[in-house]
């Protein structure tokens, strides 16, 4: 899967991106101090979940496990779809934005 990423916004605790899964646009938002699910509707602006969206999310609990859990997600979205992944701290933040294809420089 060829995944690139490019910065859109910054977002409470985190960024969001516009990301493009072989050539197919989903926004994604990467955030860290967040690990309560129902604090998606405080991340992602009402106009995409008006707008139809689906919303995807995972935990990214640890760099080990942050491959396995971001693709779990990303194997599930269609064009259009809205990922929220929420981090546990500042590695597991900058593997899933490395894997995403916007690397961080540390």
């Amino acid at each position: 899967m060829e995944i690139l990423s490019r910065h859109v916004a910054d977002v409470a605790g985190g960024v969001e991106l516009h990301t493009t899964l072989d050539g197919e646009s989903i926004s994604a938002y990467v955030v860290t101090g967040v690990n309560d699910l129902n604090a998606i509707a405080d991340i992602v602006p009402p106009e995409k979940v008006e707008g139809g969206a689906d919303i995807h999310a995972a935990n990214v609990d640890n760099v080990d496990n942050a491959q396995d859990q971001i693709d779990q997600v990303l194997e599930n979205m269609n064009p259009g779809d809205v990922a929220v992944f929420l981090c546990s701290d500042a590695e597991a933040f900058n593997a899933a934005l490395d894997l995403l294809g916007l690397p961080i420089d540390e």
